[in-house]
């Protein structure tokens, strides 16, 4: 399908339209002084007190010498520290950097040495975990250019929280305007790095109009008064760095931090904190459900309920509408600066399982065949418009590999249009796997085993096969144990042809999670065990 895909257009007049991210807590801390900001479970900063934090770390970054065009990072979870850290770096014109503390080191050396950052902060400790240690030895290495700063006290290598934040009081009022003044729209304010699950990460540039135009956007399509929404995910991800951050912030709304993923502790934070919008992967929901066990007491201030990441089965959808009958789904990456594709409003469960929705009128979106015998409306979904990266932070090849000389960046992604251009994602073109010659795109079997009343999610891979080339190999998270291999793969048979019926099935109580909390399927393979079949995991 050669043609650009549209949706109807939708209004941006709720919120103000500003050239550069950092610019909306100054605008807030204006016109909405004491609206809540940044809220946690023990404690709400205003937009006042926001902006002037962002301001105080700002001027503290030009002391110790970051200009524009800068890298900066941190390493810490969702708080109130990560947020002005990135609204003062992107003020200044530096690009942020969100680390994730639970990477090993050398997933972070990866990402420092690639980045190159001219400050780097740290949070000394972390779920039990001591950084102090591993980054003073980073100070000495990789980072040794770089100044390494302690939200505790200085430590071998790291300098003190306090005694940077001093070093900002040397600015004045008009050496940090004019840095500000020189900033533009098409500046890189963050470079997100991909979580490299095919192979070393890439940082992809986002620019301050990328992250504005992809949360102004979410804003017409998913709005709730008040605008508060839980923010979760690690900060180094699309997710809680675009997705839920600039949300919240483009429409002078409040981030309601939680430092981690925690189903049981969520619905008492969502009730006190008076959560309206929860963005989270189907996986959390799950969790969410099965063991946090919110009730309708907790969920009572929530008016938009959103997942991306993945696809959501139909009795989580189910069990979702519940609590909320504003449910949403969406598509994005990393690279496209967040999501591009929005279920309309209204859509019911059957297009909310079966359909991830409509572009955007702002962005264009077409689905190109990979192959001469690929039906016209189906291919790999690609991407053009204001929000798509700039390209990859020092890979000129693999920026010219992912987007074409016109502008289009090729997602990876396979997709479907229905007659009335709604899009469908079956599938990744590095997933898909031949079986008997056969084209095999593991999203719809797992579509058909979630549609099992035992199972809750599943995870399909294909595997090499002596006869077939290739055969499916299924990961099942069952919520019964009176379900066995052989019942699912009669399900499968009775909705799916033979060549795309799994082989193996191995049915789990648990399944291994990337921190964002999609199912890792590089894991899985790692535990794949060839020479089963059709067999049950202890």
């Amino acid at each position: 399908m050669k043609g650009a895909i549209h949706a109807s257009a939708t209004g941006l007049d709720r919120t103000p339209a500003l050239d550069r991210i950092g610019d909306y807590p100054a605008y807030f801390a204006r016109h909405t002084p004491h609206a809540d900001a940044v809220v946690t479970p023990s404690d709400v900063l205003s937009y006042e007190a926001f902006d002037g934090e962002i301001n105080e770390l700002a001027r503290a970054m030009l002391a110790q010498g970051v200009r524009r065009g800068d890298r900066v990072a941190i390493l810490a979870p969702p708080s109130p520290v990560h947020l002005a850290h990135f609204m003062a770096a992107a003020r200044i014109g530096a690009a942020w950097v969100g680390l994730n503390p639970r990477h090993t080191s050398d997933e972070l050396e990866v990402v420092l040495r690639d980045a190159a950052p001219r400050l780097v902060v740290v949070t000394p400790e972390y779920d039990g975990r001591d950084y102090r240690e591993t980054f003073g030895a980073f100070a000495e290495g990789c980072l040794a250019d770089a100044v390494v700063v302690s939200l505790g006290g200085a430590a071998r290598g790291l300098t003190g929280w306090r005694d940077v934040l001093a070093t900002g009081q040397s600015v004045t009022d008009d050496a940090l305007a004019a840095a500000v003044a020189e900033v533009t729209a098409d500046d890189t304010v963050a470079i997100v790095y991909t979580s490299g699950t095919t192979g070393t990460p890439k940082g992809a540039m986002l620019s301050h109009r990328s992250v504005v135009t992809t949360a102004r956007i979410q804003c017409a399509h998913w709005w709730a008064q008040p605008l508060r929404i839980l923010n979760n995910l690690p900060i180094n991800h699309i997710g809680g760095a675009v997705q839920i951050a600039c949300h919240a912030l483009v429409a002078g709304g409040a981030n309601v931090l939680m430092e981690r993923f925690d189903p049981v502790a969520l619905p008492t934070v969502v009730r006190d904190r008076g959560v309206t919008v929860i963005h989270q992967v189907p996986t959390m929901y799950q969790l969410l459900l099965d063991r946090g066990a919110p009730t309708d007491e907790d969920f009572a201030s929530v008016q938009v309920l959103i997942w991306s990441g993945a696809a959501a089965s139909r009795p989580l959808v189910e069990r979702l509408r519940r609590f909320c009958d504003r449910l949403y789904t969406s598509y994005g990456q990393t690279e496209t600066g967040g999501e591009v594709l929005y279920s309309p409003e209204g859509a019911g469960d059957e297009e909310l399982v079966d359909w991830v929705g409509l572009p955007d009128p702002r962005i264009e979106v077409r689905v190109a065949p990979q192959a001469e015998d690929d039906p016209p409306s189906a291919g790999e979904l690609q991407v053009r418009g204001p929000t798509v990266m700039t390209g990859y932070w020092g890979r000129p090849e693999d920026t010219a590999a992912t987007v074409t000389d016109d502008g289009w960046l090729r997602t990876g992604d396979l997709a479907e249009v229905g007659p009335d251009g709604r899009l469908r994602i079956v599938g990744r073109l590095r997933d898909m796997f031949k079986s008997g010659g056969y084209n095999v795109y593991p999203r719809e079997v797992e579509q058909v085993l979630e549609l099992h009343p035992g199972v809750s999610t599943a995870a399909v891979l294909g595997v090499p096969d002596p006869m077939f080339g290739e055969v499916g190999e299924a990961w099942v998270l069952t919520i019964s144990d009176a379900i066995s291999p052989r019942d699912l793969d009669a399900h499968c048979r009775a909705h799916l042809a033979n060549y795309k019926v799994p082989k193996t099935f191995h049915l789990r109580r648990d399944l291994p999670l990337l921190p964002v909390g999609k199912i890792d399927k590089v894991a899985l393979r790692a535990l794949s065990r060839p020479e089963g079949r059709v067999g049950q995991d202890a």
